[in-house]
């Protein structure tokens, strides 16, 4: 497997990551305000579940090196979207902190 094979298996695994998980998020997202949620979910991994399949097995008939790296391109794109998406912290209810600079001056 040549580097570029490499780089375009990894590269493949990041847009599978994005698409599979940022499909999942916007899903999840969305679900309280559709009428039928569960079937929202249930579409949704309708189209992600056969999609991340058929690119893998396409994947898997290229040889073992290729799909590991686009499985770990796939989990650098779960990790990176997690850390991303991720809510920031709550603010603290109340006290001397609360009345702090927010960029942690005194009062």
């Amino acid at each position: 497997m040549t580097v570029g094979g490499a780089v375009a298996a990894v590269v493949l695994g990041l847009a599978l990551g994005a698409a599979y998980f940022g499909g999942l998020w916007w899903t999840l997202a969305r679900l309280r305000s559709w009428r039928r949620p569960g079937w929202a979910l249930a579409a949704s991994f309708a189209v992600r579940g056969p999609l991340l399949l058929v690119v893998l097995a396409l994947l898997a008939r290229q040889g073992v090196v290729p799909l590991l790296f686009a499985l770990a391109g796939f989990l650098v794109a779960r990790v990176a979207l997690a850390a991303w998406l991720r809510p920031p912290p709550a603010a603290p209810a109340g006290g001397p902190a609360a009345e702090r600079d927010p960029l942690g001056g005194g009062p």
